[in-house]
């Protein structure tokens, strides 16, 4: 048995040194691979009564990408508001230990985790039964070390109650989490994270919670430190500096398997960008597999693509790194179809040349290069100019977009 489970971080390949504000690459493409993290539990990890209904999930990616570790968010179910970006979780509010067992063969697999965040036996703990919630943890954990072979598990204590009676239950049951995790067999998979001292509780009040058990939202921010940390102390290296943009993977609750493509001028359609018109393709439609959506840059008046806002720092160069193939996805020959796909868009950071791009029929990497001089950037991707015909310019489809990582420089 490994001990620890690895994933592959891919470094964009280029053609070289480019000017600043230049493109560069359209190189061979070797997709992205996101860390795939499955938060896992009941209605803490879903994230009950906390602004946005993201709890600590929100938080703990954008800390994250700080880091400079690309990461992404895998499960069932979905928050499509959650601003940076990653609606993904697997969580159920008011269950308990041996109901969410019951359901991971059903989520686990399809999930492909690298890493499974695990926060589960609130709901054990409210009477009598609460004796019998560590041999139930004890195969919930097997369970799922048998079902994702590769993956590693942060097993967290339960976070405490401001009711006396269901503390003591939890103080009992959270010393038995460390022995599960610490137990042999499951050593250098699972990893123990007090998650239980972090946070404070009173029966009085005023303290990290919203409720006698769920937290408020300075609770849900303790918990995303304390899972950043215990990823960050496992996670490989970053090859290059943090990531600066919001859902680098164009992830969206809007988009299922059995759509081709929709149009993405919904507000929350890609948190973290202002979208103007563009199509949204589902990323198995799109002929992706690493958990990444797809934009289709459309050529149309009024249509001016997809934006998203940076936080720069002056004078240290950023990079952005990118794929884009032909638009051919769902349109006939007088739409920019497959005779005459749209292939050209531009990308552009704020004060900085435009950088046109000729796509090609499979997907390629690119880098766009700048040096940013104020303390945030605008990054804009735009349609490129529509096809001649015969009754003027031709709109529609254009070129695919997808993987944007903007990447201040490593120092």
């Amino acid at each position: 048995m490994a001990s620890r489970p690895t994933h592959r971080q891919v470094t964009a390949r280029h053609s070289g040194a480019v000017a600043d504000g230049r493109l560069g690459g359209g190189v061979t493409d070797t997709p992205p691979r996101p860390v795939r993290i499955m938060p896992l539990g009941d209605s803490i990890t879903v994230g009950l009564n906390s602004t946005g209904g993201a709890g600590y999930r929100d938080e703990l990616l954008g800390h994250l990408h700080r880091l400079g570790h690309d990461a992404c968010f895998v499960g069932p179910c979905a928050n499509a508001f959650q601003p940076q970006g990653d609606p993904d979780y697997a969580a159920v509010c008011g269950i308990t230990i041996e109901a969410l067992t019951a359901l991971l063969p059903q989520w686990v697999p399809a999930a492909r985790p690298d890493w499974l965040l695990v926060h589960i036996g609130t709901n054990n703990m409210y009477g009598p039964g609460h004796t019998a919630a560590p041999g139930l943890l004890r195969t919930f954990v097997d369970t799922l070390l048998s079902l994702a072979p590769s993956a590693g598990v942060l097993l967290a204590s339960v976070i405490p109650s401001r009711l006396p009676e269901w503390q003591a239950h939890i103080a009992d049951y959270n010393r038995r989490v460390r022995e599960i995790a610490e137990e042999p067999g499951r050593r250098g998979r699972v990893f123990f994270v007090d998650m239980a001292s972090a946070l404070y509780a009173s029966p009085q009040g005023r303290d990290d919670l919203s409720d006698l058990v769920h937290p408020g939202d300075q609770g849900y921010a303790k918990m995303a430190a304390v899972w950043r940390d215990a990823l960050h102390a496992r996670l490989p290296a970053p090859e290059d500096g943090p990531i600066l943009n919001p859902n680098p993977h164009l992830q969206t609750a809007w988009l299922s398997e059995a759509e081709q493509r929709d149009r993405g001028n919904a507000p929350a359609c890609f948190p973290g960008w202002t979208n103007h018109g563009v199509h949204a393709c589902h990323g198995r439609l799109a002929g992706l597999d690493n958990g990444s959506h797809a934009v289709s840059l459309c050529s149309a008046p009024g249509l001016p693509g997809i934006v998203t806002r940076l936080a720069t720092t002056p004078g240290r160069p950023v990079r952005v790194t990118f794929r884009a193939r032909a638009g051919t996805l769902g349109a006939g020959p007088d739409h920019g179809g497959p005779a005459h796909p749209g292939r050209t868009f531009v990308v552009q950071a704020d004060g900085h040349p435009k950088a046109t791009v000729t796509a090609t029929d499979g997907w390629r990497t690119w880098t766009y290069d700048f040096t940013p001089t104020g303390a945030e950037t605008e990054l804009r991707f735009a349609p490129g100019p529509g096809l001649p015909s015969a009754s003027g310019t031709r709109t529609g489809p254009g070129p695919l977009v997808t993987d944007v990582l903007a990447r201040a420089r490593a120092s």
